[in-house]
């Protein structure tokens, strides 16, 4: 991703009510990244984060490192503040779903004990786990 720092913390507060339908995540300093604004993503990230093995950061920081598009951001003092646009939400959306089950398949599935969430995550993302 191309990244942008915008220095002026209204100047960025303003580009994020512009953007609130371009974005993908938003990274504030109370919550972090809370959500993906895409449906699909969002429950990729659902179900991937029932291993403690994937975070929403993790993600996010494979988005900024893989896909197409812009992650804008301020760092100010009073905390880091960032957002992410996507330019092929498709593509976007089979890299991360690929980043996530390889994720989930390098773990020691048959060693772990795995909860119904975890179940419902492997089928949700198509993986023998027997």
């Amino acid at each position: 991703m191309k990244k942008i720092e915008i220095e002026k913390p209204a100047e960025f507060l303003k580009l994020i009510e512009e953007n609130k339908d371009k974005y993908l995540y938003n990274d504030h300093p109370s919550d972090g990244i809370d959500l993906f604004t895409d449906e699909i993503i969002e429950q990729y990230g659902w179900h991937g984060i029932t291993f403690d093995e994937i975070t929403y950061r993790d993600i996010a920081q494979f988005i900024e490192d893989n896909c197409d598009g812009e992650f804008i951001y301020n760092d100010h003092p009073m905390g880091f503040n960032a957002y992410a646009i996507v330019y092929d939400m498709e593509k976007a959306r089979e890299q991360i779903k690929e980043y996530i089950v390889n994720k989930i398949k390098s773990l020691p599935l048959s060693d772990m004990d795995l909860d119904d969430d975890q179940i419902e995550a492997l089928e949700f993302f198509g993986i023998r786990y027997n």
